[in-house]
């Protein structure tokens, strides 16, 4: 049997059309509100005195979440309600399977709460469309090693050779091998001065995937002499 889990840790993300993001500074939220609405087809000679119904169909109903006003992020949602295109957002709960929801909506509202003396929050609504989909995600558990990179003097960042994807461990233990964006190095990278530059790379998760501790790659180019 299953054991409850507490709502803190939950991460709420949205699609932004290459992986997912999370919606930070998320205080509360509530939904999908799922509903199914019946018809009457109660008749003169139906018996016992009661309606009789069938079904009709089925609401996605609203997402609901209440966040703490940040700019960015209200630009975001600012950005989703102002386009007409439908939108995905996932939420993964912080159980062993990360459980996760998946759904397609339409930010319908979006109003501020500015209070004298309290915070100022933006309550966030989402129409949703369609079902919502109740699946597992995989974590991002682990990064592969990559050995330092030697390079002569003078070679250029483009020719370094750093690798476009990286194998990662899922909580599955599968090991694929997802894109990696790399940073240009600490200290930035000089291909005409001897040392060594640290690049930071960013794991671009895939599909039913996710990285929620924020895992990064690491590697270092060596310059010589």
């Amino acid at each position: 049997m299953g054991q409850a889990i507490a709502g803190i840790g939950t991460i709420i993300n949205r699609w932004d059309g290459s992986q997912w993001v999370p919606i930070a500074n998320i205080n509360s939220a509530s939904g999908p509100g799922s509903e199914r609405t019946t018809i009457d087809v109660t008749t003169l000679d139906s018996t016992g005195g009661y309606r009789e119904f069938i079904t009709g169909l089925r609401d996605g109903g609203e997402f609901t979440f209440g966040m703490n006003f940040v700019v960015e992020t209200y630009l975001i949602i600012k950005d989703d309600f102002e386009d007409n295109d439908l939108q995905q957002y996932s939420v993964v709960f912080p159980d062993d399977d990360s459980t996760t929801i998946v759904f397609d909506g339409i930010v319908t509202g979006f109003p501020l709460d500015i209070p004298l003396d309290d915070k100022v929050t933006c309550n966030v609504t989402i129409k949703i469309s369609g079902e919502p989909e109740v699946t597992t995600m995989l974590k991002i558990t682990a990064v592969a090693t990559i050995a330092d990179i030697p390079a002569a003097n003078g070679t250029q960042l483009a020719d370094i050779g750093l690798p476009t994807k990286l194998p990662v461990t899922l909580s599955d233990l599968t090991t694929p091998t997802p894109a990696v964006t790399w940073d240009t190095g600490d200290p930035m990278y000089d291909g005409d001065t001897a040392g060594t530059y640290t690049f930071t790379g960013t794991i671009t998760p895939g599909a039913g995937t996710y990285n929620p501790d924020g895992l990064t790659a690491e590697v270092d180019v060596v310059v010589g002499t």
